[in-house]
């Protein structure tokens, strides 16, 4: 699929956001090229930042060194091979010296593009593809003075010169943009050029090793399925959904609805999707922000700005890891978890929460000058407080006796502490390394110290929601405990995001390779092509069977796994592939396993159904311009807004897809606000007779005649959008009765032809056939009273004014006939 303007510009948004100067400055050897890795730094290059311009050709060998996934066939005179590495033999001896001088070529193109010195970057012995490509990326795009084409022949041919080089061709090239977005500009050359001019070099011999690119979908940013009731619209909000989130397992798993679904459900419970209905009186407060009342630990009222569920999914999918030190996941099942605050960040101590990461502690702002050092007890901390001059009336309950015993004495090594932004955000989580200890500041406050390791911070803070299941409060420290705090989510939140090393989809385990992770299943494809999935119980206890000694990875490579431990685990599905699970447990141990919750893109997807019932005007409010793809963060035109109640500056991200569902019985698209529909993609979504056709045929009534011949009578009727969907009959593939199609007809369908037809009895019975049936005992809606009814209850003067009454016909239900009469 074709990606956008806006889409190339959000990838190089993304590549200076995961790969800023100060990191190539500190980047590794496996940082910087590795097997079945897709998060280094090559392989953004190559394939991430792809639609930012090409440098896809040749072997490994142009990024200088590269990581081998087997021996190499032969010799090559320019290239020389290590254990694991080879690399190019200008650049060292060994693959130590060659990678330091490749990073520091990396550098200088940085260093010497910020000087617009091409010339420079020409002379480098760098691969020319790698060092324009880098070039390109990392020039003030401002000021751009490359674009972003990186083969010289293609340069030559839209400059019509055979003899110049880089330099001097970007330079002419460059003059004649104008004021376009070098992007774009690029492809515009890209396109006026003669293609069948240029060497085709876009082959790899067999020592490539960057893994394949993952599955990629061109999706719209703002999605409306609309269509008639019973169609499957809420039903494909989790496709569309995975698609965007994970395209990946979306791929392998599109045909396994159980296993979409659970997926989906693992997306929900860690706020990765949001899911809100619209309706007549939901608001702007309830959508974006509003004021809203709370009580605070000694239940006193106040009132807060809270955001909405828009609010919220716009500040996760803004928030990035700023910094991590997360070596790998840290099980946070028996640790003690504290909140904290760290100064204000709009007040005057805004200053101690960088000084605390700075110097990886954590401060507490109680006691002020004094050191607690001594202090053992309750009583010893309130003593000090009262020798220093502070009231401190009762030393049980007073919080500035009770901070201070928390602080010094309650949190221990290896507690975790998430530090709060106000009482709906929070901003770092830390893990304490060592004891209380007391270093007066400069004024005073904030001497009371313990340190810490930063495990991970977040810029800007994430919401509560992601991993609260309500409001923080407002004390400074205090325990966290379920249910307020969700250990489940703060386990996925804490799992390291350096997957160099995790097995994971893509990674190959003795040719098998892995096409998808969830917590019950990690499915392998097999060199035939075939799909084994195994139960991660399996890989779990034979996990722990390892670590705890009970059996070696030899021992299940030989097959004596058996012979040593009583399980309950199939011994011919284990001994039937030793040469899976030996490798497979050896890597998981030694470097983890990717679970569902970690292989995503970091986009996230807010659905909104029956998004046509609300007042769009009163729930988008100034934020329905904002939605626009190119106002959003990192689009050609952003546009930020100040929220009316928190006064704070606010844009939509460009990595939030909104999905919604439009039921087109409940207003037509016609009458959807006009502001709503140029800003949204529209997907119609129609009955599918296809799923219809796979229902059997239930004593010889055909359903899907019966839905077609309904429709075409309620499109002459009244409209196609007052249709019948297809879904009010996915029960009858599995019980294909006529019992249940009765039940489905009078509890579903003729509820719903009530409603369309305002009780009008004779246009339902017509819907149904039932004027052009014979036999009366055949017809659904029938005349409630016959001539001799009437004559007894009004006396045979009386005449029928108006409309004759109709009820159902009970009998009709049972009677095949009667649906097939439908259609014959």
């Amino acid at each position: 699929m074709s990606v956008t303007m806006n889409g190339r510009l959000q990838i190089l948004d993304e590549f200076l956001t995961r790969w800023p100067r100060e990191k190539i400055k500190e980047l590794s050897l496996d940082e910087y090229i590795d097997v079945n890795n897709q998060d280094t730094f090559a392989y953004w290059l190559e394939h991430k930042t792809k639609p930012l311009g090409s440098i896809r050709g040749g072997d490994a060998s142009k990024f200088g060194i590269y990581r081998r996934n087997k021996e190499p066939k032969g010799e090559r005179s320019h290239i020389q091979h290590g254990d694991s590495y080879s690399w190019n033999r200008k650049f060292g001896s060994s693959e130590i010296e060659a990678f330091e001088n490749v990073k520091s070529n990396i550098l200088k193109v940085i260093e010497f593009v910020d000087a617009s010195d091409l010339n420079s970057i020409e002379a480098l012995e760098l691969a020319d593809t790698l060092k324009w490509k880098i070039a390109f990326l990392y020039q003030d795009h401002n000021f751009p003075v490359l674009l972003n084409i990186f083969k010289k022949d293609v340069l030559q041919k839209a400059c019509g010169n055979s003899s110049a080089g880089f330099a001097e061709l970007y330079k002419e090239l460059m003059a004649k943009r104008a004021d376009k977005n070098v992007v774009e500009y690029g492809y515009e050359v890209w396109n006026q050029i003669d293609k069948d001019a240029i060497t085709n070099d876009d082959e790899f011999d067999e020592e490539t090793v960057l893994p394949e690119e993952t599955a990629s979908v061109d999706v719209s940013l703002n999605t409306i399925l609309y269509g008639p009731p019973g169609t499957g619209k809420t039903y494909s909000t989790i496709n569309k959904a995975l698609e965007i989130i994970a395209p990946d397992f979306y791929k392998v798993n599109k045909s396994d609805r159980q296993l979409l679904k659970e997926r989906f459900d693992s997306l929900v419970k860690s706020n990765r999707v949001g899911f809100v209905t619209f309706h007549q009186s939901f608001s702007y407060e309830d959508f974006v922000e509003g004021i809203k009342a709370a009580t605070n630990e000694n239940n006193q009222v106040s009132y807060e700005v809270e955001d909405g569920i828009f609010k919220q999914m716009c500040d996760a999918a803004s928030s990035k890891v700023k910094a991590e030190s997360v070596d790998s996941d840290i099980d946070v099942s028996s640790r003690k978890i504290w909140k904290m605050s760290l100064g204000n960040t709009l007040g005057e101590d805004a200053y101690i929460f960088e000084e605390c990461i700075e110097n990886s502690t954590i401060a507490l702002g109680y006691g002020g000058a004094i050191d607690f050092t001594s202090a053992v007890s309750r009583k010893d901390i309130a003593e000090l407080y009262r020798s220093n001059g502070y009231t401190i009336d009762n030393e049980s309950f007073d919080f500035n006796v009770s901070s201070v015993i928390r602080f010094k004495n309650e949190m221990a090594i290896g507690d975790l502490v998430i530090v709060s932004d106000g009482n709906h955000k929070f901003r770092a989580i830390a893990e304490i390394t060592g004891d209380y200890y007391f270093q007066k500041s400069n004024d005073g406050d904030y001497s009371q110290l313990r340190e810490v390791k930063w495990l991970k911070q977040f810029s800007p803070s994430l919401p509560v929601s992601e991993l609260f299941n309500k409001n923080l409060s407002q004390q400074t420290i205090y325990r966290l405990k379920p249910p307020t705090i969700d250990k489940e989510k703060l386990q996925l939140l804490l799992a390291s995001t350096k997957k160099a090393q995790q097995v994971a989809p893509g990674t190959s385990i003795a040719n098998y390779k892995v096409n998808s992770i969830t917590r019950e299943i990690i499915e392998f494809e097999k060199p035939n092509g075939s799909r084994l999935p195994i139960a991660m119980s399996i890989v779990n206890e034979l996990v722990h069977l390892v670590k705890s000694g009970d059996i070696s990875i030899e021992d299940i490579k030989h097959k004596r796994v058996f012979d040593k431990v009583d399980t309950n685990m199939e011994k011919y599905l284990i001994n039937g592939y030793p040469n899976v699970f030996a490798p497979l447990i050896e890597s998981v141990i030694k470097r983890g396993i990717a679970t569902d919750a970690l292989n995503t893109s970091d986009a996230r997807v807010l659905i909104i159904d029956e998004i046509n019932r609300g007042n769009i005007a009163n729930i988008f409010g100034e934020l329905i311009t904002l939605i626009e793809p190119s106002k959003r963060t990192g689009g050609s035109e952003t546009i930020s807004v100040k929220l009316p109640y928190s006064k704070t500056s606010f844009s939509v991200p460009s990595n939030l897809y909104l999905i919604g569902t439009m039921n087109t019985a409940d207003k037509s698209l016609a009458q959807v606000d006009i502001a709503l529909r140029r800003r949204f993609e529209f997907i119609e979504m129609m009955t599918d007779y296809e799923i219809l056709n796979q229902i059997p045929k239930i004593n010889g009534i055909d359903v899907s005649r019966v839905v077609q011949a309904i429709n075409s009578r309620i499109e002459l009727l009244y409209d196609r959008e007052h249709t019948i969907g297809h879904s009010f009959f996915i029960p009858l593939i599995s019980e294909p009765t006529l019992e249940k199609l009765a039940s489905i007809f009078e509890l579903q369908i003729l509820p719903l032809l009530e409603e369309y037809f305002f009780e009008d009895w004779e246009r339902v019975g017509q819907v149904l056939g039932d004027h052009l049936k014979q036999e009366a005992q055949l017809r659904f809606i029938i005349e409630k009273f016959d001539s001799s009814e009437i004559a007894n209850l009004m006396g045979n003067d009386w005449e029928l004014n108006g409309v004759q009454p109709y009820t159902r016909n009970s009998m009709a239900f049972k009677d095949a006939k009667a649906f097939i009469g439908i259609y014959e």
